[in-house]
């Protein structure tokens, strides 16, 4: 029969900040794109001199570089959600108290991901594909207005919304 595996104690509030401010410091490598400078290798040794840090700064818990990869995908994790749901609360209305701070961690984490990180902050220059299609009709009416044809006797097909017809198609182009 297999022996069990001891579990380690938990990662402190500490321990995290700690870690995400190691990544910020190593993130040209940990982050980076694949290449002659950043390798499987330097990743590998970025993580476990990240440990050893963490394992000097906290002597009563070993970590490994793996322990910390998995820690930091865990923040990162916590620290989206934590982000998301302070930007939520931040742009409601009315009274009542302030929203929360982000915790140190979350603030790191941030940092670290970036402010255009867009599975943080979402898309800011985002299309409202709706409005288009409400452009899309506005100019077709008018198309349709200023060519004599009346515009609630025609029937204007919700598949047509984004595509011209090959008749206006020629005629926008004499």
């Amino acid at each position: 029969m297999e022996k069990k595996r001891n579990r380690k104690p938990n990662w402190t509030e500490e321990q995290g900040l700690l870690l995400a401010q190691l990544v910020n410091e190593h993130k040209g490598m940990l982050r980076g794109k694949f290449g002659p400078t950043v390798t499987s290798q330097g990743k590998r040794r970025a993580w476990d001199t990240i440990s050893q840090t963490i394992n000097a700064s906290f002597p009563l818990v070993v970590r490994t570089g793996d322990d910390c990869e998995k820690r930091w995908y865990v923040l990162q994790s916590k620290a989206k959600d934590e982000i998301s749901a302070h930007k939520r609360e931040s742009s409601l209305t009315g009274g009542g108290p302030p929203a929360k701070r982000l915790s140190q961690v979350a603030d790191t984490v941030f940092q670290v991901l970036g402010h255009s990180e867009v599975s943080v902050t979402g898309l800011p220059t985002g299309i409202d594909t709706s409005m288009m299609q409400a452009l899309e009709m506005q100019q077709r009416v008018e198309y349709r207005m200023r060519s004599g044809n009346d515009p609630a006797q025609d029937h204007i097909s919700p598949r047509l919304l984004c595509c011209e017809t090959a008749e206006e198609k020629l005629m926008t182009r004499k």
